[in-house]
Formats: C-alpha cells, sequence, structure tokens
C-alpha cells in the first residue's frame, strides 16, 4: 500500500473510517510509499491531514467533517502530484 495512515486523533467514530479510507485511495497512485497522519482542527472546524514521504515530502490537506469521500480522495491526490 503506498500510503499508510498511522494514526487518526479527534474524528468522531462515525466518520473516522469514511475519512481514512478516502485519504488512503487518494494515495494509490503514488510509486513511492507516503505517511498520513488525521486529526481534529478545532481552530478551523474541520480536518487536517499531515501527509510525508521520500526526499522531505511533506504537505497538509485540510476539508470539513462534512466533505464528501470522493472530494477528499480527490484533494489528496492533487496534493501528492504536487
Amino acid at each position: 500500500m503506498p500510503l499508510t495512515v498511522f494514526d487518526t486523533k479527534g474524528i468522531p467514530a462515525t466518520r473516522r473510517e469514511c475519512i481514512e479510507a478516502a485519504v488512503v485511495a487518494g494515495g494509490k497512485h503514488v510509486a513511492a510509499p507516503h505517511e498520513a497522519w488525521i486529526a481534529a482542527d478545532p481552530f478551523h472546524d474541520g480536518v487536517r491531514v499531515l501527509l510525508t514521504g521520500p526526499h522531505g515530502f511533506q504537505r497538509t490537506v485540510t476539508f470539513t467533517l462534512e466533505e464528501v469521500p470522493a472530494a477528499i480522495t480527490q484533494r489528496v491526490r492533487e496534493t501528492l502530484e504536487e
């Protein structure tokens, strides 16, 4: 699996699995292993995903808790392609 989620904190149980699956789906196309840490972002009333990878790659994706999984997947994919 090219993208591994190491931790998910502060996300309601009803949304946690869906968000985690959407993040993993967004990283299926990468060639090298990447990591993700998902956390609630109370200051912006949403979710923050820290993505890391080889050669010092580090990006953050933010979205609301109500975001649909397809949109989360697309945002993660676009961020990994930068």
